[in-house]
């Protein structure tokens, strides 16, 4: 081997030495007296994107769901209810539906956009569920919220959420 590739894995090995690991891995290291130590994370959670939306008119009712992973992977979603439904209902449906995807894909931190003020604003806790069906949908999303390490559902224009609009409008114009 030559001089200058020697001095070059020299300096290779010294900077593999003295370099950290990235911030996303978590080590364990022994200190002086030989308890471990963690390391831990500063990077921020891999966040999901749902944009959901429910529709309901007199031909049934439905839910439309698009799901963008970490990767940017899409995932688009259309069901409809077996049951009638008002718009406020397919809309926590389609919340629901939303984030039990996520949580069977083993996703822990999730940005949902809805385009429905009511429902956003119910699970915020800055408008009440009055109804006994509006608190048992938002009990149920309570619950499944308690499953992420990071929840956020934010309202989102109706141009904003058109993707969405149009696979739920799509199940309730097919039998």
């Amino acid at each position: 081997m030559s001089r200058t590739s020697i001095k070059g894995q020299v300096l290779a090995n010294l900077v593999a030495e003295f370099t950290e690991p990235p911030l996303e891995e978590t080590s364990t290291t022994q200190n002086m007296d030989g308890k471990s130590v963690g390391t831990i994370s500063l990077q921020e959670p891999l966040f999901w994107k749902v944009y959901v939306d429910g529709a309901a008119n007199q031909s049934g009712s439905g839910v439309g769901l698009v799901l963008i992973s970490p990767k940017k992977l899409t995932i688009e979603k259309s069901l409809r209810l077996c049951f009638l439904a008002t718009n406020n209902e397919a809309e926590y449906e389609a919340l629901l539906e939303g984030m039990s995807m996520i949580q069977r894909m083993g996703g822990k931190a999730v940005k949902m956009f809805s385009d429905l003020r009511l429902v956003v604003g119910q699970v915020k806790g800055k408008l009440e569920a009055r109804d006994e069906r509006m608190q048992g949908y938002l009990s149920q999303v309570r619950h499944l919220q308690s499953g992420f390490e990071s929840f956020t559902l934010l309202h989102v224009p109706r141009s904003g959420n058109t993707h969405a609009d149009s696979l739920a409008t799509l199940t309730t114009s097919s039998t």
